[in-house]
């Protein structure tokens, strides 16, 4: 549950990012709220969302 929180928080602000960029900030996030992250399973988080488009600005 938590870890997917961490990995939908990390998609809304890091989509089409360097997967390396991606990777670090689900590591970031997974480690503040007390998860050991597991590097394969955030590597693949990382691929799917570097690949995925940007998101427009929200100009509201």
């Amino acid at each position: 549950m938590r870890v997917d929180y961490a990995v939908n928080k990390v998609m809304q602000t890091h989509r089409g990012q360097h997967e390396d960029q991606v990777a670090q900030a689900i590591h970031d996030q997974l480690r503040a709220i007390g998860v050991v992250p597991n590097n394969r399973q955030i590597a693949q988080y990382a691929a799917a969302i570097s690949a995925l488009p940007e998101l427009p600005p929200n100009n509201k």
